[in-house]
């Protein structure tokens, strides 16, 4: 098994380190304006099934295949201006 190369990469994102809370924020403007929101339950579910994978992975010392898929959100625009999530 090969070992993973990790490289530091620039953000993509102003402010990407105030961004915390950007997730409840494009939910609350796609529940108010309509466009579909990012934080979907089938995501979380994906997420959780990573997690329960990585656990049982390394507690087994054995390969995991995840039994869930998602669709990948679509990103944030580039270039936003403060306080806006789509333009």
């Amino acid at each position: 098994m090969g070992l993973l190369k990790c490289e530091e990469a620039a953000p993509t994102h102003p402010n990407a380190d105030v961004a915390r809370a950007i997730g409840v924020a494009d939910m609350a403007y796609a529940l108010r304006s309509g466009p579909p929101h990012r934080a979907t339950g089938e995501l979380a579910y994906h997420v959780l099934d990573a997690m329960h994978a990585f656990h049982e992975a390394s507690a087994s010392d054995q390969h995991v295949r995840l039994e869930s898929t998602c669709e990948r959100p679509s990103p944030l625009p580039l270039g936003l201006r403060d306080g806006i999530l789509d333009e």
